[in-house]
């Protein structure tokens, strides 16, 4: 029965699986370049995400130290060198968890 078909027909088929076969490199490879866009995309965010994280520690770390000295009335001078050197290792414990972050080593 299939030899019952017209010739062009055939031809028809056979043109189309042709082309289908010699578009399917450049389909896979337009994949593949979302796919690597696509995860090149989740690391930023992810990197983004850990940095509002470490901003976000900074930010209550300064608040509690601003809390800190201002409960010692700027009168004993003892008590907030101690603050100052327990945020300085604060800083530098932070710094050594996240050392690429801009604001780690201590500069705003």
């Amino acid at each position: 029965m299939a030899s019952e078909l017209p010739a062009d027909v055939i031809q028809a088929i056979a043109i189309s699986n042709a082309k289908s076969i010699g578009e399917q490199p450049a389909v896979l490879a337009n994949l593949a370049l979302a796919q690597q866009i696509f995860n090149q995309n989740m690391q930023q965010q992810i990197a983004l995400s850990q940095q509002q994280a470490m901003n976000q520690v900074q930010m209550a770390t300064a608040a509690r130290a601003v809390t800190l000295i201002e409960q010692a009335g700027c009168k004993n001078q003892e008590a907030i060198d101690r603050m100052v050197q327990d945020v300085s290792r604060i800083l530098a414990q932070l710094q050594a968890l996240n050392p690429g972050h801009p604001h780690a080593a201590g500069g705003s």
